[in-house]
C-alpha cells in the first residue's frame, strides 16, 4: 500500500462558501462513468444538499456498459440522468467529479465555465479556474475524497450511498490491492461496516449478455505477446469500457506486465491501458503514446485514452492500432518485438 505525499489541508468550509445562495448544481463525472466517478458524484451532491441545501443532478455522457456498472446502476437506484436531457444554462453551479475540464473524456464543452473540480488525478491548469478545485494525485480514488467531506461535515449515509462508495472503493484499488493508501484503507473499514453486502453480492456477481462471452473469446484469440506487453485489437466495441474490462481481465496472464487494448465504437477509437508494475506511470505513458491525436489519461497502474481520428472500419482501426502499438513498444523500449500469439504453445 503507497502513501501520497503530504499535501496542503482542504478548506472545506471555504469551498462551500464559494457557492454563494445558489440553489442548483449540475455534477458531471467523466463519459462512461466507473464506480468511482459515479459514486463520488453522488457523494458530492449529498455533501451539497446536506451542508448548503443545494439540489443537484448528477447527469453523463457515453454509455455505462459494464455489466458491474450497470448492476450498480440498477440495484442501488442511482439516479443517473443522460447528458442529452439537461441544459447546462440551468444549473448556476457546474462541478465536475473524477475528471477535469479540457480532458476530452467529459462532456463539459470546452472553456466552459466551472465551479467545481474533485479529481485524484493529475492536475490539470484549466482545472485551477474553479473557485473549489480539490485535486488530490495522491489519492487512490476520487470517492475517498468526497467521502472525507461526508465525514467531515457529518452528513448522514444512507444504504444506498454507504455501499456505492464501498463498491467505488473496491473497483477502483482492487480491494486495497492497487493504488490504494492509507486513506482509502480508513474509507474502507468504515463503509464496510455500511453496506448492503446483500446489495454487494449483487452488483459484483451480474448475470451477463452472451456479448460478454463472445468479447473474451475474441480477445483471447487477438491478443499477441512483444515482451512483456500484451496487446489486443478487439475491433468493433459493444461499448465504449470494454477495453478496460478486457484489459483487467487480461494482465492476470503471468507473462504480461503492461497490457493495450483497442476497440472502435460510434466511429471512434478507444484504448486502455494496465499495467502490474506499482510506479509504472499508465497515466503518463499513455499521454505520451496518444499526444496529440487525442486525449487520454490516467495514473499509476491504469490508464485510457481515445482517439480523435474517425474509424469506421476494421481496416483503419488496425492502422491506428499498429501506430500505437509501435508508440508503446518505443515508449517502453521492448526489444523483443516479434509478436507471438497468446495462444501460441510455450509462450508463458
Amino acid at each position: 500500500m503507497s502513501e501520497p505525499a503530504p499535501e496542503p489541508p482542504f478548506d472545506l468550509d471555504q469551498a462551500l462558501g464559494t457557492l454563494g445562495t445558489r440553489s442548483r448544481a449540475l455534477i458531471l463525472p467523466h463519459d462512461n462513468p466507473d464506480p468511482d466517478a459515479m459514486a463520488a458524484a453522488f457523494a458530492l451532491g449529498a455533501l451539497l444538499r446536506h451542508a448548503r441545501g443545494i439540489d443537484s443532478v448528477v447527469a453523463y455522457g457515453g454509455y455505462v456498459g459494464r455489466a458491474e456498472n450497470r448492476a450498480m446502476v440498477r440495484a442501488l437506484h442511482l439516479p443517473l440522468t443522460p447528458i442529452d436531457e439537461v441544459d447546462l444554462g440551468d444549473f448556476p453551479i457546474i462541478a465536475l467529479v473524477d475528471t477535469q475540464p479540457e480532458t476530452g473524456n467529459n462532456s463539459l464543452p470546452p472553456g466552459h465555465r466551472i465551479d467545481i473540480v474533485v479529481d485524484h488525478h493529475p492536475p490539470r491548469s484549466a482545472s485551477a479556474r474553479a473557485p473549489w478545485c480539490d485535486v488530490r494525485e495522491g489519492m487512490g480514488a476520487s470517492s475517498t475524497i468526497t467521502y472525507k467531506y461526508l465525514v467531515e461535515k457529518q452528513v448522514p449515509l444512507d444504504s444506498s450511498l454507504a455501499t456505492a462508495l464501498f463498491y467505488a472503493l473496491k473497483s477502483e484499488t482492487r480491494d486495497l490491492g492497487r493504488e490504494s493508501t492509507s486513506n482509502e484503507a480508513e474509507a474502507y473499514a468504515d463503509l464496510v461496516l455500511q453496506a448492503d453486502h446483500k446489495l454487494m453480492y449483487e452488483i459484483t456477481h451480474p448475470r451477463v449478455r452472451r456479448e460478454h462471452f463472445v468479447a473474451q473469446s475474441r480477445a483471447l484469440r487477438a491478443a499477441m505477446m512483444l515482451g512483456p506487453l500484451m496487446v489486443v485489437n478487439l475491433g468493433e466495441l459493444d461499448y465504449p469500457d470494454l477495453v478496460a474490462e478486457i484489459a483487467d481481465l487480461m494482465l492476470r496472464y503471468e507473462s504480461a506486465h503492461w497490457v493495450v487494448v483497442m476497440g472502435r465504437f460510434h466511429g471512434r477509437a478507444y484504448l486502455s491501458l494496465r499495467t502490474d508494475i506499482e510506479d509504472g506511470g499508465a497515466g503518463h505513458l499513455m499521454r505520451r503514446v496518444v499526444g496529440a491525436k487525442g486525449a487520454a489519461g490516467g495514473h499509476g497502474m491504469i490508464a485510457g485514452g481515445r482517439m480523435f481520428q474517425r474509424v469506421e472500419d476494421d481496416d483503419t482501426l488496425n492502422s491506428v492500432f499498429d501506430d500505437v502499438v509501435d508508440r508503446f513498444v518505443k515508449e517502453l523500449a521492448i526489444t523483443d518485438a516479434q509478436p507471438r500469439s497468446l495462444l501460441q504453445p510455450g509462450d508463458a
